[in-house]
C-alpha cells in the first residue's frame, strides 16, 4: 500500500508540473549496487517553477529528515546534533586557505561532533563578500561531506554594512544545499539584531522568502530569541541566555520543544575561553558538562560556542578539554579527543596567519 501511495504521489506531483508549463528534467538514481537492499530512486526537478511557493523537487533523500522534534538520517536513524561553531571555515576555502580548512575538518571528524556551523558572509568578526561566500560552498561542502560531517549553512550575517540583493543570495545558497545532502541552512544569524538589515528584523518577511526555497532542505529562520515569529521553519534555532549557571539557562529550551513541536538547536550559547568574560564567556569545564547533561534532557540539538570558533581556529587546551567536558555530558559515543585531535591537526596550519582580533559574538 505504501508503493502504491508513493507511485501515486509521484504521478499526481508530475501531473502538477506539467499543468504549471515548468520545464523539468528526471533521474533515476542507484542508490547503492543492486545487491543491496536500497532503493532505486527517482529524481525530478523543476527549474521553472513559480518562486510564489517552495520549489517543487523530487530528490534523492540524502538531506537530514525531521520526525517530530528529532532530525532523522536518510536511513531512518535519529541524528544527534553535535555542532561546533566553525564561522570562518568558507572564508578559507573561498580565499586560497583550502588546506587550513581540511585541517579543521580532520580535526572535528577525530572528535564527537557531526556538524560545524559556517557564514557564508560577513563584515565583522572577517571579510568575507556574499558572491565569494556562495562560489565558495560547493567545495566547503563537499570536503565536509568526506569527513562525514554535516554543515549548518548561514547564509546572511553582518547584512547592515552589505548592500546586495538578499533574496537571490539566499536562493542561490539554498539552492546549493539542495545538492548536498550534508546541508542545512539557517536563513539569517540573528536576524533582529543590529547588525542585520531592517528586513530581517520581521519574520514575516522571512517566511515569505523561505517559502521560495527548496523543500528538500531542513530551514530554520533565525534564532527564536527575537520572537516566536521566527520559529516558522522547518526547525529552531535558539540562543540561550549566557549567564554563569548555563545549565540552568539551557534547560529552559525544554518548553520551547513544546511550543515549537520540533526540533530546537541551542546554537550559540554562553561559549568556551581560556578566560571567563561574564555574559559572554566560561572556562569552567565542569558547567560545560551540566549545560550539556540539561540540554541532553530538553531534548535539544546543540552546538559547542566558543572564542576560537568565531575565527575557525582550533581549540586551545582550556577550550579543549571543555568541549570533552561538554560532549561527555550529552552522552557521545566515542572516543575522539578534542584536546587531543586539536594539537596534532593545528601543525597543519599555514605558517603566517596568525589570528585576527575577533569583536564580541
Amino acid at each position: 500500500m505504501r508503493s502504491l501511495g508513493c507511485a501515486s504521489a509521484f504521478a499526481v506531483a508530475l501531473a502538477v508540473l506539467f499543468a504549471s508549463g515548468a520545464s523539468f528534467r528526471l533521474k533515476a538514481d542507484a542508490t547503492a549496487s543492486f545487491n543491496e537492499a536500497r532503493p532505486f530512486r527517482l529524481k525530478a526537478d523543476a527549474t521553472d517553477f513559480p518562486r510564489a511557493t517552495r520549489s517543487f523537487r523530487l530528490q534523492a533523500e540524502d538531506h537530514l529528515r525531521i520526525r517530530g522534534t528529532q532530525f532523522l538520517t536518510p536511513d531512518g536513524a535519529v541524528f544527534e546534533w553535535r555542532g561546533i561553531t566553525a564561522f570562518r571555515l568558507l572564508e578559507f576555502v573561498a580565499h586560497g586557505r583550502r588546506a587550513e580548512a581540511d585541517a579543521y575538518l580532520t580535526w572535528a571528524a577525530s572528535t564527537r561532533l557531526t556538524l560545524v556551523r559556517v557564514l557564508v558572509m560577513a563584515d565583522a568578526l572577517f571579510t568575507l563578500a556574499p558572491a565569494d561566500g556562495v562560489r565558495a560552498l560547493p567545495a566547503l561542502l563537499d570536503m565536509a561531506s568526506r569527513h562525514g560531517l554535516y554543515v549548518e549553512v548561514v547564509a546572511l550575517a553582518d547584512t547592515a554594512a552589505i548592500s546586495f540583493d538578499i533574496a537571490s543570495h539566499v536562493r542561490a545558497v539554498a539552492d546549493i544545499c539542495a545538492r548536498h545532502g550534508n546541508a542545512v541552512l539557517e536563513i539569517a544569524n540573528e536576524p533582529w539584531h543590529a547588525t542585520q538589515a531592517r528586513v530581517l528584523h520581521d519574520p514575516a518577511y522571512l517566511r515569505q522568502l523561505e517559502a521560495t526555497l527548496p523543500r528538500t532542505v531542513p530551514i530554520a529562520l533565525g534564532a527564536v530569541d527575537g520572537g516566536d515569529g521566527y520559529g516558522a521553519g522547518d526547525y529552531v534555532t535558539w540562543h540561550a541566555p549566557r549567564t554563569r549557571e548555563h545549565a540552568r539557562a539551557v534547560a529552559r529550551g525544554a518548553a520551547l520543544v513544546r511550543k515549537f513541536k520540533k526540533p530546537v538547536v541551542s546554537d550559540e550559547p554562553i561559549g568556551a575561553a581560556d578566560a571567563a568574560s561574564p555574559g559572554r564567556r566560561d572556562n569552567d569545564p565542569a558547567r560545560f558538562r551540566a549545560a550539556a547533561e540539561a540540554t541532553r534532557r530538553a531534548g535539544l540539538g546543540a552546538t559547542f560556542h566558543y572564542e576560537g570558533g568565531l575565527q575557525a581556529r582550533l581549540p586551545s587546551p582550556v577550550e579543549a578539554t571543555c568541549l570533552d567536558a561538554w560532549l561527555d555530558g550529552l552522552g557521545a559515543r566515542g572516543r575522539g579527543s578534542a584536546s587531543g585531535g586539536s594539537e596534532a591537526a593545528s601543525r597543519s596550519v599555514t605558517p603566517g596567519h596568525a589570528p585576527y582580533p575577533s569583536p564580541t559574538r
